[in-house]
């Protein structure tokens, strides 16, 4: 972290166009001061979306190994590991979560778009991998008689995310504090929209298959037969 530190600030000596190297780095400078952070990240062009998706690839990593990697102790079932599933446990939430909050902060004069969600809600990811990494490696030498020590690692990984997302989107899209708390829970709300007319669609679409299906086959039987 030290070393981050001091790269970041040699780093703000430069004008324009920042390295690739320079955009992964500048994440730990964020997770610690997101106010300072996400405002250069949207304003003085900090981040970027390959630095946002580097660190969305790396959180999906660590929780592909999270699936495969656990003591036997804490994951009895290594052997059925789906990788897509933990894959997608880390992706599909993040682009509901940055659909729903442009759409609802489009409505609220959010400065914020779709691309400025996206990239701070990549770089609020960083401390999952970073704590979560090594309770997995943990999991590999301590007993059940630890594992409240490992949840509660867990759970500051996520609360950290949690108001690092929140701080986020009260930068870019240079909301109150009371503003922002409505249009985070609007957007909470969003994503369980999304995902019940998904859901429903999915169903829709299944239902107008097996009828098409069903003619076909009346048809095939009926006259092709």
């Amino acid at each position: 972290v030290k070393w981050a530190n001091k790269y970041n600030k040699q780093q703000q000596r430069i004008q324009g166009k920042h390295s690739f190297v320079s955009e992964i780095v500048y994440g730990f400078h964020v997770i610690f001061h997101p106010f300072d952070g996400f405002w250069d990240i949207k304003h003085e062009k900090r981040g970027s979306v390959r630095g946002a998706t580097f660190w969305l690839c790396i959180t999906i990593m660590v929780f592909v190994y999270e699936g495969v990697g656990q003591g036997y102790l804490f994951n009895p079932g290594y052997n059925r590991v789906s990788i897509l599933y933990h894959a997608f446990s880390v992706l599909l939430p993040l682009l509901l979560w940055a659909t729903a909050n442009w759409c609802l902060t489009t409505l609220f004069e959010g400065e914020g778009s779709f691309k400025d969600v996206y990239i701070a809600s990549c770089y609020s990811l960083i401390p999952l991998p970073l704590i979560v990494l090594p309770q997995v490696i943990l999991t590999n030498f301590v007993t059940m008689d630890e594992a409240p020590l490992l949840l509660a690692l867990v759970s500051i990984a996520y609360f950290w995310l949690g108001l690092l997302i929140f701080f986020a989107m009260m930068v870019i899209h240079d909301y109150t504090l009371g503003k922002n708390i409505l249009t985070v829970i609007g957007s909470v709300v969003g994503v369980a929209i999304i995902m019940f007319v998904t859901v429903l669609f999915a169903g829709l679409l299944t239902e107008i298959y097996k009828f098409v299906y069903n003619i076909f086959i009346e048809l095939k039987y009926r006259y092709w037969s």
